[in-house]
């Protein structure tokens, strides 16, 4: 009975985390190839899992980096970069 509580518990525990995980965002090569009609493209960048907003220094400059919409950036777990 003890097994069967403690991998229960292993199971649910995983499971939990992989609702949490973060959607996987593609990164596309130019700003019109993300197609983001209606909603503002932004640059990815994956390592810091941060993006920028056009106007930002660092937009279409880090690499590895990528283009993609806001919504998608912010549902992935991306979060905007601090104002310089």
């Amino acid at each position: 009975m003890r097994v069967l509580v403690a991998a229960a518990a292993v199971l649910t525990s995983g499971l939990a985390f992989a609702q949490q995980a973060p959607a996987h965002l593609t990164l596309y090569k130019t700003a019109s190839s993300a197609a983001c009609s209606g909603d503002q493209t932004v640059w990815i960048a994956p390592e810091t899992r941060t993006y920028y907003v056009r106007g930002d220094p660092l937009y279409g400059k880090t690499r590895p980096g990528g283009y993609n919409c806001r919504t998608q950036a912010e549902a992935a777990g991306y979060r905007p970069a601090r104002a310089r």
